[in-house]
């Protein structure tokens, strides 16, 4: 195999042990041994395991980004456009084809446990997030589904919430209904602004 292959093969077996069983997990020899290769053979490619861990971080968000944030799920539609999203994101693994949890996710929840360069990957996957679903609440303030006195860090810390609820739910505590449940509270922290938007647009109207 060539270089770049055999990169590409150990990042996607170390992110697929990763969704399995978390970074904490994740040594030289069981990505050897998973990917049919000698340790040399992975050190060869990267000399520090937390260089290996930070790429298996990236190609994660990488991931993530393609399978959430494509098509209809991005940035313009206003709130819509952030419901999609959050529909998208709620079980994203499974249509990104990944075996277990989410790396991200679980690497968050390992944080204290994580040494430095790889804590502060993890740290910065998780402002992406946040500043995704920042972007996106912002977006709906301009098209007016949202008021414009909304809480934009606040919303964004709430929904951040229900995301990790569900990770936690669906994968460490295994809950069957742990998808139906996500997706209840996302509408409704929908029906919920829409209906403070409303409220305040007739306000608004009868006092003309």
């Amino acid at each position: 195999m060539s270089g770049q292959v055999t990169r590409t093969r150990i990042l996607r077996v170390g992110l697929d042990l990763a969704s399995e069983e978390g970074l904490c997990r994740i040594t030289f020899g069981s990505v050897a041994g998973r990917a049919s290769l000698s340790k040399g053979g992975v050190v060869a490619h990267f000399p520090h395991l937390g260089d290996l861990k930070r790429s298996i971080l990236d190609v994660a968000l990488d991931l993530w980004s393609g399978t959430c944030l494509g098509g209809d799920a991005g940035v313009g539609g206003g709130l819509p456009s952030l419901i999609r999203y959050l529909n998208a994101w709620i079980g994203w693994t499974r249509r990104a084809g990944l075996p277990g949890s989410c790396p991200i996710a679980q690497a968050i929840v390992e944080l204290s446990f994580l040494p430095g360069p790889v804590r502060e990957a993890a740290a910065a996957a998780e402002s992406v997030w946040r500043q995704t679903l920042i972007m996106l609440i912002r977006d709906a303030i301009d098209k007016r589904h949202l008021l414009r006195d909304t809480d934009v860090n606040q919303l964004a810390w709430d929904l951040l919430g229900v995301y990790l609820s569900h990770h936690v739910s669906s994968h460490s505590l295994r809950d069957p209904d742990a998808d139906r449940k996500a997706q209840f509270s996302v509408k409704g922290v929908s029906a919920s602004v829409e209906a403070t938007s409303e409220k305040a647009t007739r306000h608004g109207k009868g006092g003309q």
